[in-house]
């Protein structure tokens, strides 16, 4: 647990506790439960400027996905007094994207930054045969398209939408093989949460994929802000023509 208190009640950190006494305004605190807690927008602050950039960016963005806005999380972050992990802090909220659709998504976007790979265009919609899938991530000059596969949505009913594990693992392959039917679209790499943490490993298969990986993944935070990975461009995508008709808006199809 991480509480804010006075400097006059600072002690050494446990195992199960950990104090910390940066000022806090009453727009930081809201209250859960009959509790006094840190606002969203203040516990993301307060995340950021551990210096862990990919916590940060997986706590950021479901921040963003539950309304915070990005100036608030910046607001609050210039809100505390200067600290040694504020370079880490503001690349964080820089990176930080709402449209990830879990924290395994949000990982990956950190990892392909150390990564220097291009930036992927985010939610890339795809029209086949009349079914629309909404992919993770579109490297529209390699041709690549990577999906984050979790097993929740092998095992958890709340994810199969009444199917079977079965049905659902046949759905998968039927969408995977449909992917591969859109012009452009080389081929498709599917991630695990694990592969996002063997960074040697997860470089031979992009680099086999066709995706650019130097020789040695970065770690700092100063080495991936650094890093300034060419855009990509956005739009919908359709297998029988390939025209690109405009931005991709949701998830369906997943």
């Amino acid at each position: 647990m991480h509480l804010t208190v006075p400097k006059n009640q600072y002690r050494a950190r446990t195992v199960s506790l950990a104090l910390h006494t940066r000022p806090i305004t009453s727009d930081d605190v809201v209250r859960h439960e009959g509790l006094s807690v840190t606002s969203l927008s203040r516990t993301v602050a307060d995340i950021a400027l551990t210096g862990d950039i990919r916590q940060t960016v997986m706590v950021a963005d479901a921040a963003l996905r539950r309304g915070v806005t990005k100036r608030q999380l910046t607001q609050s972050v210039n809100g505390l007094p200067h600290h040694r992990g504020r370079l880490a802090a503001s690349l964080s909220i820089e990176l930080a994207d709402g449209r990830s659709g879990s924290p395994a998504e949000s990982l990956a976007r950190v990892v392909f930054r150390e990564l220097n790979l291009p930036s992927p265009v985010l939610q890339q919609e795809f029209v086949v045969r009349g079914h629309r899938y909404a992919v993770d991530f579109w490297f529209p000059e390699q041709g690549v398209v990577i999906e984050i596969d979790g097993r929740a949505k092998y095992t958890d009913a709340a994810f199969r939408n009444g199917r079977t594990p079965d049905q659902v693992f046949i759905d998968e392959k039927r969408r995977h093989e449909d992917l591969l039917t859109v012009p452009g679209v080389r081929t498709v790499v599917r991630l695990e949460w694990r592969d996002l943490f063997d960074l040697d490993a997860l470089t031979g298969r992009l680099r086999a994929a066709g995706l650019p990986c130097p020789a040695r993944p970065v770690h700092s935070a100063r080495d991936v802000a650094g890093r300034t990975p060419t855009p990509a461009p956005s739009g919908r995508i359709g297998a029988s023509s390939g025209r690109v008709s405009g931005p991709s808006g949701g998830r369906s199809g997943r």
